[in-house]
């Protein structure tokens, strides 16, 4: 509420406007009335409001995740597909300076590395929090003063989450000691922040120096890693091999020793098994990080698609459904462009082309101005190198709609007001 009213006071001064975004996770009985309250409060202020419910306790189940992290997830995607809707630029939340420093202890007790404990940044891409130096106590004055009526979860007094613990059981202990020790570690953050920025330009410098890419992986240069300090050097080795496995292996600090006693081995030919499907081998002065199931490319396919129905694509080991909708109240209200799309079927008639990519494919990502290199949206979307010609495209001419599963082009967009006939676009499998 407080981020509300600031940001609805703050429109005219910057020259933005806005859309209020709620997700109601449906743990609590009294979730429901919580969205309907939004939707008033938004709305006697003239902005905007997308709501939606999701069973965050099921999700949980079927992913094998906590609550707690079933609910971050799906709260970013809700909040990205609501930006995506209304083709907004930024997505604004309202962390706050106790969010950073309960995340700084859950860290610590968790055990972290820096990057961990740099706390909540301002800025991620995107995503802007323009309350994170306030402190809760300050932001409740705040609400106070300007009399703003705003709820509070019921689910924040507890202590079954780690993080309520920090909040309702630990801070009243710390504080009863160091009351105002909020500010003293505010101050510790912001230090851990600037030394990790300066760590990370060092890294990067080094990764441009040491690390080179070939076709299917990466090759290390030893003599430019074991010379660079171990802070430095490390943060490389991680680097490269999630530049490989992307986001769904769990490096440790165990994998990077691992890698650096193959470094410094008197060895010239050694070999390292690693998760992921991922094998370092060492050729003399360098060592090649590679995928051991890697498979040839596949030569270039495709398929034409010459109507509506669903379409195996063996290369790529998916199937596509295509339908036509004639009735706007069909279209489904919330996409997230990886699993479903919908298009102006006039503007991309049939038939249309699933494809493997080709060197020189250019895409123009929604949400985004101009075009970029296919190979750079998949290596800034950590798509692994393995994977990459199994890619399917969904192709009309030489424009590129759809990257099933991963992001949806500019093209065609429908319009409520001229869109007449909606082509909709699902991965079945």
């Amino acid at each position: 509420m407080a981020l509300l009213h600031v940001l609805h006071e703050l429109r005219a001064e910057f020259s933005f406007w806005m859309v209020t975004a709620h997700l109601d996770h449906r743990l609590r009985p009294e979730s429901g009335e919580d969205r309907e309250w939004v939707r008033r409060m938004a709305g006697d202020l003239g902005v905007p409001v997308q709501t939606l419910g999701i069973d965050v306790r099921g999700l949980a189940a079927k992913e094998g995740i906590s609550i707690e992290e079933a609910g971050r997830v799906a709260r970013y995607a809700f909040l990205e597909q609501t930006r995506a809707r209304f083709g907004a630029r930024l997505i604004a939340t309202a962390h706050h300076r106790d969010d950073e420093i309960e995340t700084f202890f859950l860290r610590i007790l968790r055990g972290s590395s820096l990057v961990g404990l740099r706390g909540i940044p301002p800025v991620r891409g995107n995503i802007i929090r323009p309350l994170i130096g306030a402190t809760r106590g300050e932001i409740l004055a705040f609400l106070a003063e300007e009399r703003i009526s705003y709820l509070t979860d019921s689910t924040n007094l507890g202590v079954e989450t780690d993080r309520n613990f920090v909040r309702n059981r630990l801070f009243p202990v710390i504080g009863e000691r160091f009351p105002h020790f909020g500010a003293p570690l505010g101050r510790t953050l912001q230090l851990v922040a600037d030394e990790e920025d300066f760590l990370e330009r060092e890294a990067a410098q080094l990764y441009a120096a040491a690390v080179s890419s070939v076709e299917s992986g990466l090759v290390l240069d030893i003599s430019a890693l074991t010379a660079a300090a171990p802070v430095l050097a490390a943060r490389v080795v991680l680097a490269a091999l999630y530049a490989l496995s992307g986001p769904g292996v769990r490096w440790t600090r165990t994998h990077v020793d691992a890698i650096f006693n193959l470094l410094r081995s008197g060895n010239p030919s050694a070999r390292l098994n690693l998760p992921g499907g991922l094998f370092l081998v060492r050729e003399y002065g360098r060592v090649y990080l590679g995928n051991r199931t890697l498979a040839p490319p596949l030569p270039g396919w495709e398929l034409p698609v010459f109507g509506p129905g669903t379409l195996v694509v063996p290369d790529a080991g998916v199937a596509l459904k295509f339908r036509i909708i004639e009735d706007r109240n069909e279209v489904p209200r919330f996409l997230d462009g990886r699993r479903t799309v919908v298009f102006d079927a006039d503007a991309v008639p049939f038939p249309l082309t699933i494809r493997s990519p080709r060197p020189g494919d250019r895409f123009r990502p929604w949400g985004m101005e101009g075009t970029r290199r296919l190979k750079k949206v998949l290596i800034d979307l950590k798509v692994p190198v393995a994977q990459r010609h199994r890619i399917p495209l969904v192709v009309k001419g030489d424009a590129i709609l759809w990257i099933p599963g991963i992001r949806r082009s500019r093209e065609a967009p429908v319009r409520m007001d001229a869109t007449t006939h909606v082509l909709e676009v699902s991965l079945v499998q």
